[in-house]
């Protein structure tokens, strides 16, 4: 007996949802834990790895059955997972070939990577702009399964891969929602590094002024200060982006690493090493 659609559809987008946010709590994780960005984008590539598969195997054992359901599977949820995977895999190569130097050489480099994705956007305009305003009315053509038509720029590579876990499109989707993000980390990226550049440029004595501690530390300290009004009552999320622009860091879900942080067995482990540390060098002037 066939399973009714709209309970296919449920199953699929519970457990899609609950491996979702599994999946970014890892990230968030590994971007907590790792201080390192190198092997930190090889961990992130790894979890991408581990999540797509426990979906595809999932996808295997609960097949779409339906056109109707297999949009819903290849429009709305592989593509974000393969998305995060591909954002992961672009930032290690750009990582690994960015260049040593000034500020303004390493903005440069990371402003031609923009252009190379614009050039990507403009190279599937027709398929982007599909995407961007929320078409449907090639749905049946783009992400069901078995379909190959000439006349949409299908991928070619669908060749190479799983005919039960891929359409025409579901990776070419993916790869305009990881464009989309490596985009705006790379226009966030120039603009601190312009900005820092702007700072040397004032003042050398602030060259390598960084925050060298863990952004868990970070945040620790960001906390208490909001919680003794040290800036009197400015919101946390603006306490948050004063720091992160005045230290050079990204600090990414705060409110995540803040449930992260009261579920330690001890929430204040760098309030505490201050507190040693600050003691310790009192004792040392009074002796």
């Amino acid at each position: 007996m066939a399973k009714p659609l709209f309970k296919v559809d449920m199953m699929i987008t519970k457990f899609s949802d609950r491996l979702y946010a599994d999946l970014n709590r890892d990230l968030n994780n590994l971007f907590l834990e790792e201080d390192q960005v190198i092997k930190r984008l090889e961990k992130s590539i790894h979890a991408c790895l581990k999540y797509l598969r426990k979906l595809k195997d999932y996808c295997k054992l609960n097949d779409p059955s339906t056109p109707a359901e297999e949009i819903v599977f290849f429009k709305q949820i592989k593509p974000k997972f393969k998305s995060q995977l591909i954002f992961f895999q672009s930032l290690l190569n750009i990582e690994i070939r960015k260049p040593i130097g000034d500020g303004k050489v390493v903005s440069d480099y990371f402003s031609n990577e923009v252009k190379i994705l614009h050039h990507f956007f403009e190279s599937n305009l027709s398929f982007y702009q599909y995407v961007r305003t929320q078409s449907s009315y090639l749905d049946e053509y783009y992400f069901v399964r078995g379909n190959y038509d000439v006349h949409l720029d299908p991928d070619q590579c669908i060749i190479d891969f799983d005919p039960t876990f891929s359409t025409t499109h579901d990776h070419k989707l993916a790869q305009v929602l990881a464009s989309e993000l490596l985009q705006e980390h790379l226009e966030q990226s120039i603009l601190k590094t312009n900005q820092r550049e702007a700072i040397m440029h004032f003042d050398s004595e602030f060259k390598d002024f960084d925050w060298k501690q863990t952004k868990c530390a970070l945040i620790e300290l960001i906390y208490s200060w909001h919680a003794t009004e040290a800036f009197g009552k400015k919101n946390l999320k603006s306490i948050v982006k004063f720091i992160e622009k005045s230290f050079n860091i990204s600090l990414g879900n705060f409110y995540d690493t803040y449930d992260w942080l009261c579920g330690r067995p001890s929430p204040t482990v760098y309030i505490d090493e201050m507190r040693e540390a600050f003691l310790l060098r009192i004792q040392k002037k009074l002796k």
